[in-house]
Protein backbone atom coordinates (compact mmCIF):
# COMPACT_ATOMS: atom_id res chain seq x y z
CA UNK A 1 0.00 0.00 0.00
CA UNK A 2 1.28 3.45 -1.03
CA UNK A 3 0.36 6.76 0.83
CA UNK A 4 -0.33 7.87 -2.32
CA UNK A 5 -2.88 5.72 -3.57
CA UNK A 6 -4.74 4.99 0.23
CA UNK A 7 -5.18 8.58 0.75
CA UNK A 8 -3.52 7.89 3.85
CA UNK A 9 -1.78 11.35 4.27
CA UNK A 10 -2.16 14.79 4.09
CA UNK A 11 -1.14 18.18 4.94
CA UNK A 12 -3.37 21.24 5.78
CA UNK A 13 -2.49 24.91 6.54
CA UNK A 14 -4.43 25.31 10.13
CA UNK A 15 -4.14 29.55 10.43
CA UNK A 16 -6.08 29.32 14.04
CA UNK A 17 -2.81 27.49 15.63
CA UNK A 18 -0.72 30.26 14.33
CA UNK A 19 1.19 32.09 17.15
CA UNK A 20 2.89 35.15 16.85
CA UNK A 21 3.14 35.07 12.85
CA UNK A 22 4.74 31.11 12.37
CA UNK A 23 2.37 29.05 10.39
CA UNK A 24 1.15 26.10 11.33
CA UNK A 25 0.49 22.98 9.74
CA UNK A 26 -1.19 19.55 10.50
CA UNK A 27 0.26 16.25 8.87
CA UNK A 28 -1.89 13.48 9.02
CA UNK A 29 -1.22 9.93 8.25
CA UNK A 30 -3.04 7.06 8.31
CA UNK A 31 -1.85 3.90 10.30
CA UNK A 32 -4.78 1.64 10.61
CA UNK A 33 -7.94 1.34 8.94
CA UNK A 34 -9.48 3.91 11.58
CA UNK A 35 -6.50 5.57 13.38
CA UNK A 36 -4.67 8.52 12.40
CA UNK A 37 -1.59 9.88 13.41
CA UNK A 38 -1.62 13.87 13.75
CA UNK A 39 1.64 15.95 13.95
CA UNK A 40 1.86 19.42 14.03
CA UNK A 41 4.81 21.08 12.36
CA UNK A 42 5.87 24.56 11.60
CA UNK A 43 6.87 26.00 7.90
CA UNK A 44 10.23 25.87 9.13
CA UNK A 45 9.89 22.31 10.26
CA UNK A 46 8.78 21.31 7.12
CA UNK A 47 11.24 23.00 5.04
CA UNK A 48 13.93 21.19 7.33
CA UNK A 49 11.97 17.73 6.45
CA UNK A 50 11.96 18.25 3.00
CA UNK A 51 15.89 19.15 3.34
CA UNK A 52 16.44 15.69 5.00
CA UNK A 53 14.96 13.79 1.86
CA UNK A 54 16.67 15.78 -0.28
CA UNK A 55 19.53 14.74 0.88
CA UNK A 56 18.51 11.10 1.25
CA UNK A 57 17.39 10.93 -1.94
CA UNK A 58 19.83 12.11 -3.46
CA UNK A 59 22.30 10.00 -1.52
CA UNK A 60 20.34 6.65 -2.89
CA UNK A 61 20.53 7.81 -6.59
Amino acid sequence: MSIKDSGGFSVTRSPYLDVSGRKVYIVEILISPAQWLRLTYSEADLQEIRRIIDRALKEDA
